[in-house]
């Protein structure tokens, strides 16, 4: 140590003080890689929901699409020619979304198309019309090759109903697997990810990467087929059929009217990605120290660098904001000569031109949720909307055990008061009951106006005792309620209310709804303005 010259001294001081750091840098790294691998696990189920998200958004878009059509389908099923034409027209303003789009009997034969076809088309042994026509619901298919069109694609079926209630046939909209896979192609993901798209057979219905031939084959991977058989939300890790380790995030999406998931969306990343940053980190760290005494200079640099990074890490603040949703965020950068403060500047400009956009679609929107649903005098849910709540209801009992009443609600003497006193009298007793009505129930209860001067009440979690308690009170306010007409003089209205509940009065919605009105008949032939139980006398 005498003999060695002060360089020598003040390159092994330096050599000295680099072994910590390097030894900290290396166990950084290895931290590093864990915080990632931690990280990455959270960010696939990330990009899994958003994924599953934007699937659910384009069923529940098939769904509203496809219960507008019902309303119309049975006067489109009298004339099969006229009917295919009219979906001959929509398929083609679809821009590709639909390959297929008709109307089966309910018997399953093709009724019409609008795409032409010969011979006779029975889909009776297609899962998505079964289920359709027994349930009375919405369905979605799986993957299948049409037998009109021969493309590949998705079917969703919705019940069409008649005004008894009863089933007269299927409308159905086949969604092309191009479509899917540009559904796929827009969805986020994290750099070197793959997304992919299982229908409930886990047959692969898009892929993102696209991989060629893949689209419409059965899944491969034990630990993907595992998984598709559990049917929930998981995060694993496998090697897939390369042998390379991954990391899968699957997600199902949807619920068909038989509790089964429609499609499972998994999002995946290979292990080696998810660590290339930290091991160019860690060699950059270890290189970094070495010379770090050689290149003081370099602190100037990297202050200049700072700088650079805030901005961008503000526009990459931004777009995840907008990306997740609010689209209120902005950069505030000014507009100047500089090129980061021009790339926010425009980058505002998109989110201001985003939230423009998504304010006129949910208004748009919810105007069509609006009229598809609601009565337009009372301002009530209509007798579609109600029974379709009821149906949902059945289901929710069925796995709760819980129990709901309905109230059916006649208006005594209604043609007397439209004959008397004219149409805008009795339009003005409807909406004056319907005010009454939806005042006396509790906010989570439903009234719709079922037909006529008939009303419909859904109590949620009542009994029968409790459901009589509430619709006595009810029919004492019709009692006291006093309209006053022209000339000073005044109508006093009353009402006879009938009913039942699940399950000790029916088990399912045709059944229940029959107690009620059995129960609303011996109200009304036992004098009226009273209340019935189904199965009972007078309240």
């Amino acid at each position: 140590m005498k003999n060695l010259t002060t360089r020598a001294r003040l390159i092994l001081l330096i050599l000295a003080s680099a072994l910590p750091a390097l030894g900290v840098s290396v166990y950084n790294g290895f931290e590093h890689r864990r915080t990632l691998e931690t990280d990455a696990r959270e960010d696939l189920a990330r990009f899994a929901t958003l994924a599953a998200r934007k699937q659910e958004e384009s069923i529940e878009g098939v769904r509203q699409f496809l219960f507008a059509l019902s309303a119309s389908s049975e006067s489109l099923m009298r004339s099969p020619r006229d009917c295919s034409e009219f979906f001959r027209k929509l398929v083609s303003a679809s821009d590709g979304l639909y390959n297929a789009m008709g109307i089966h009997g309910k018997d399953g034969i093709l009724l019409c198309n609008a795409i032409s076809w010969s011979g006779k088309v029975d889909v009776n042994n297609r899962r998505y019309f079964r289920l359709t026509a027994d349930a009375r619901l919405f369905t979605v298919g799986e993957y299948q090759v049409g037998r009109t069109t021969g493309l590949r694609g998705v079917n969703f079926g919705y019940p069409v109903l008649n005004e008894t209630g009863d089933l007269t046939g299927v409308v159905f909209a086949g969604m092309d697997l191009a479509k899917f896979n540009e559904l796929a192609a827009r969805t986020p993901l994290p750099e070197g990810g793959m997304l992919t798209i299982f229908d409930h057979e886990g047959t692969i219905i898009a892929r993102h990467p696209a991989a060629a031939g893949r689209t419409g084959e059965k899944a491969r991977n034990p630990a993907v087929i595992e998984a598709l058989g559990a049917s929930r939300k998981a995060v694993f890790e496998a090697d897939d059929t390369s042998g390379k380790a991954r990391v899968f995030a699957m997600e199902p999406v949807g619920i068909n009217p038989d509790g089964s998931r429609p499609f499972h969306v998994l999002v995946t990343i290979t292990k080696d990605v998810i660590f290339v940053n930290a091991d160019r980190t860690l060699k950059k760290n270890l290189a970094g120290i070495t010379i770090a005494m050689m290149l003081l200079m370099l602190v100037a640099w990297y202050g200049s660098n700072v700088v650079v990074l805030q901005k961008i890490q503000i526009m990459l603040d931004v777009a995840r904001r907008v990306h997740k949703g609010d689209l209120t965020a902005r950069t505030g950068f000014p507009p100047n000569k500089e090129e980061l403060s021009q790339l926010g500047s425009a980058l505002d400009n998109m989110a201001r031109a985003l939230e423009q956009r998504d304010v006129e679609l949910q208004a748009a929107l919810k105007q069509v949720q609006e009229q598809a649903i609601h009565d337009p005098l009372t301002g009530l849910y209509n007798r579609r909307q109600m029974e379709e709540l009821l149906s949902r209801e059945f289901l929710r009992v069925q796995r709760s055990g819980s129990t709901f009443a309905v109230v059916m609600v006649d208006i005594d003497h209604f043609k007397r008061i439209n004959d008397t006193h004219g149409h805008e009298t009795g339009d003005e007793v409807l909406v004056r009951i319907a005010t009454l009505l939806v005042n006396a129930i509790r906010r989570s209860d439903i009234a719709c106006r079922y037909g006529g001067e008939e009303f419909l009440l859904l109590l949620l979690g009542a009994s029968a005792e409790n459901a009589v308690r509430r619709a006595t009170e009810v029919q004492r306010s019709v009692r006291n309620l006093v309209l006053p007409l022209r000339g000073g003089a005044t109508l006093s209205v009353t009402a006879s209310f009938g009913v039942a509940a699940c399950p000790e009065h029916g088990t399912d919605r045709d059944a229940l709804l029959r107690a009620a009105d059995q129960a609303l008949y011996r109200a009304k032939n036992s004098g009226r303005d009273q209340v019935v139980a189904a199965g009972g006398a007078a309240a």
